[in-house]
């Protein structure tokens, strides 16, 4: 999978977010192995649950932290791109 701005990316039916409940952390769970999200990268995927473009992602993190949207939007495509790379991430279908 490219990720792209107009991609809907959503977790592999492999992947899935936790609480870890002894850290409070958000933990992104996959076979035999996890990977524990700072706040951003939770609310990344958290937005891509809820059906949003990587667009969509972008606008709502800018304007939630007042951040630059091209610096966003460049984090986000790499950040999306890497889980895409390992197969956590697949496209929603139209």
């Amino acid at each position: 999978m490219i990720v792209g701005p107009g991609s809907r990316p959503r977790l592999a039916p492999r992947a899935r977010l936790r609480l870890d409940r002894q850290t409070g952390q958000t933990v992104l769970l996959y076979p035999e192995r996890g990977l524990v999200l700072n706040t951003i990268g939770q609310a990344v995927l958290e937005l891509c649950a809820a059906d949003r473009t990587v667009e969509d992602v972008v606008a709502v993190l800018g304007e939630r932290y007042a951040a630059d949207p091209a610096q966003v939007r460049a984090e986000v495509l790499t950040f999306l791109q890497q889980l895409a790379d390992r197969g956590l991430l697949e496209e929603r279908s139209p």
